[in-house]
């Protein structure tokens, strides 16, 4: 059985995606924002192994929920799904480290922790989405953007930056998991959260086409997709690191 933790799990796709590995025996971390939402967790998912809590709105929640996710692991999979946008009373919040709460969630947090956490034995991914294809990849201004597809172009970029870097060793990739009706996508979305919560389950335990796509690769349910050409500039995703660096105080390790 595989061990695997998951950002934003308290809800959407995350919970249904913990659901599936737990009842498959497997041995998942989940991580919360609040007390209340891990209870809630807890109710949902009461196989998980443990419930963390951080506000990846906020720097030192994020350095502080890295440091205790290593004191469950080393993981097999690492999920980075934790976003916010489109309408949420957050998406256009300045935060107290004077940074959006998109860019702080949606991308500086997926930063933080892949740079503070110890890597996992086999496999990374950054949940991103369709919105990437409008992002800016100019990142002008990026830390003050309230722009959701903004920051899933970020997460593209991450994923094909430390793809570069150790997809080597261990499958680095992102995800557009679908219109679906979440808090986020609404109640008009087409799809349901079974599909990508499948899809996921089976790539984070290594079964399926998904899991046998080579480091870098953006997909959907369905396999590879091509992601917009901004991705993979690889100056801007080297100017992107130095911002998250510089906003953060934490470096690749290594570098």
């Amino acid at each position: 059985m595989a061990r695997i933790f998951i950002t934003g799990s308290s809800d959407g796709i995350g919970l249904a995606t913990a659901k599936l590995l737990t009842d498959q025996g497997n041995s998942v971390v989940l991580h919360a924002r609040n007390t209340e939402r891990a209870h809630s967790t807890r109710a949902a998912v009461p196989k998980a192994e443990e419930i963390l809590i951080g506000d990846l709105r906020s720097i030192t929640e994020t350095k502080k929920l890295a440091l205790a996710a290593n004191s469950h692991g080393p993981f097999d999979a690492i999920i980075h799904n934790a976003g916010i946008g489109y309408g949420a009373t957050s998406s256009r919040e300045i935060t107290g480290d004077k940074i959006s709460a998109v860019f702080a969630v949606n991308t500086l947090a997926a930063y933080i922790l892949t740079c503070l956490m110890d890597r996992p034995r086999a496999r990374m991914l950054y949940m991103s989405s369709d919105s990437h294809y409008g992002g800016d990849g100019s990142l002008r201004g990026v830390t003050q953007s309230h722009s959701y597809g903004d920051s899933k172009l970020h997460d593209v970029m991450l994923a094909n930056a430390f793809a570069r870097r150790w997809g080597g060793d261990i499958q680095i990739v992102s995800m557009h998991p679908g219109w679906v009706r979440t808090k986020m996508g609404g109640m008009m979305a087409p799809g349901g959260q079974d599909k990508p919560a499948k899809a996921l389950a089976e790539w984070a335990v290594g079964n399926g086409k998904l899991a046998g796509l080579k480091s870098g690769t953006f997909f959907t349910t369905r396999g590879e997709e091509t992601a917009d050409p901004g991705a993979g500039n690889v100056s801007k995703q080297e100017e992107l690191l130095r911002i998250c660096r510089e906003v953060s105080g934490v470096g690749v390790p290594g570098e």
